[in-house]
């Protein structure tokens, strides 16, 4: 085993991903050209061909397919604008309760999408009109839906968690249900936040009009189908009547059913549903494909055991060593995309998390939840980008507008790490 190798490899990975090189051709790349400089051509393109078949013949990938289309159908169905609508309705006469009513909208979004880039792209089309129309200040409000977007992975069904749990070899079923106290914790604390800021400014986030009791009990209905797939899909995995690829499979075939329901179902919006669910796998799986390819290429030079034994022989408390790798990410979240970030980490760190005694699934949240600080972190901030097109202010006000949330955040990084039973309770009382 040559260690040193592997650390070769790893800077030429970011020298290529530094010239634009998209991550999945990257690190495929990387990793069979590593595979045949320690062996020979033959040996490398064999390698390829068993690595990329072993690590995509798993039941369980089934349901990242199957929880993109759930979403698709989800998004298509209408049933963002009736979040929003009903939030608004509960809480929109409240300082802030705009903002508020945006956060938990993101919330109940996240838990039938899984995806920021929708909750951000929708909210931002369907809430900054409204914002605009009771007076909210601009850079506040873009504030608030970039921020609120990052809900959609922390709440579950979340892809990343799912990416993570295939590349732990960790129960996806239990990072589900884990993610939904901090995901709820996320929301209250924005929810603190902006109450704070309002009441302190309320020229900034005025007050909305009060709506009657009657109308606000009427407006639930209207969010049927959210809590419907949400106590579906998670209820039944949490109680073991299923698996997650089960679960997705239900989920997807519920938000079908919702999306006849309420009338738009047709060829078109089936065909865009499927056309963008296919796009969306097809990247997500190049993606492992080639970071299947390249961690196991690190693996062979033994980087990732020696790289294991060092950080344990260090002598420095475990929390510190654990604060270094969360620095890791938030200096990476800059730079790369969610998934890129994901497999070309937790191969490398949860050797290290394993054996310093941390629990994988509290693990898998606290990474999930630095995956949403890189989302509105510049320069990247997938999430300010998308709100910066929809909206058409500047990036430098976008990033300003964040700037409490990223605070935010980083309190629900350093809470979970204090008490980890925020992420482990839960998972702890499933029935398998």
């Amino acid at each position: 085993m040559e260690p040193w190798f592997g650390v070769l490899g790893f800077i030429t990975l970011l020298v290529l991903l530094a010239l634009g090189v998209p991550i999945a051709f990257a690190m495929a790349g990387v990793g069979l050209a590593g595979f045949v400089l320690l062996s020979n051509w033959n040996a490398g393109v064999a390698a390829f061909s068993i690595v990329a078949y072993s690590n995509t013949a798993h039941f369980v990938l089934a349901c990242i397919p199957l929880f993109i289309l759930m979403g698709q159908f989800a998004y298509r169905s209408g049933i963002t604008k009736d979040l929003y609508d009903v939030m608004h309705k509960w809480i929109g006469s409240v300082p802030g309760g705009l903002g508020i009513a945006t956060v938990f909208a993101s919330a109940g979004l996240g838990a039938v999408t899984g995806s920021s880039v929708a909750a951000v792209a929708t909210l931002g089309e369907i809430a900054l009109p409204e914002l605009k129309r009771h007076r909210y200040d601009p850079t506040f409000s873009v504030g608030t839906i970039a921020a609120a977007g990052t809900l959609g992975i922390l709440i579950p069904p979340s892809i990343p968690m799912v990416l993570y749990g295939l590349l732990a070899e960790e129960s996806i079923g239990r990072l589900f249900v884990g993610g939904i106290f901090p995901g709820l914790l996320t929301a209250v604390i924005f929810s603190g936040m902006i109450y704070f800021r309002a009441v302190r400014n309320p020229n900034m986030a005025p007050r909305g009009e009060r709506s009657p009791w009657r109308e606000r009990f009427r407006a639930l209905w209207k969010v049927w189908g959210v809590i419907l797939l949400f106590l579906l899909v998670i209820g039944g995995m949490f109680f073991g009547w299923f698996t997650p690829t089960e679960g997705a499979g239900i989920g997807a075939v519920g938000a079908l059913a919702i999306l006849a329901a309420v009338g738009k179902l047709n060829r078109r919006v089936l065909g865009e549903a499927l056309s963008q669910a296919i796009r969306l796998t097809a990247m997500i799986v190049a993606i492992l494909l080639g970071a299947s390819m390249f961690t196991q290429f690190i693996s062979i030079t033994g980087l990732t055991v020696s790289f294991a034994d060092w950080v344990i022989s260090l002598p420095a408390n475990r929390y510190v060593i654990l604060a270094a790798i969360l620095i890791v990410y938030l200096v990476l979240g800059c730079m790369m995309d969610v998934i890129g970030m994901l497999v070309l980490t937790v191969p490398v760190f949860f050797p290290v998390i394993t054996k310093l005694g941390f629990d994988s699934v509290w693990f898998g949240i606290l990474v999930t939840v630095m995956i949403e600080l890189s989302l509105i972190t510049p320069p990247v901030g997938t999430n300010v980008i998308i709100i910066k097109r929809v909206s058409g202010l500047p990036s430098r006000q976008v990033f300003a507008g964040v700037a409490w949330f990223v605070v935010m955040e980083i309190l629900v990084v350093s809470l979970l790490v204090l008490f980890p039973t925020l992420a482990t309770w839960l998972p702890d009382r499933m029935l398998n």
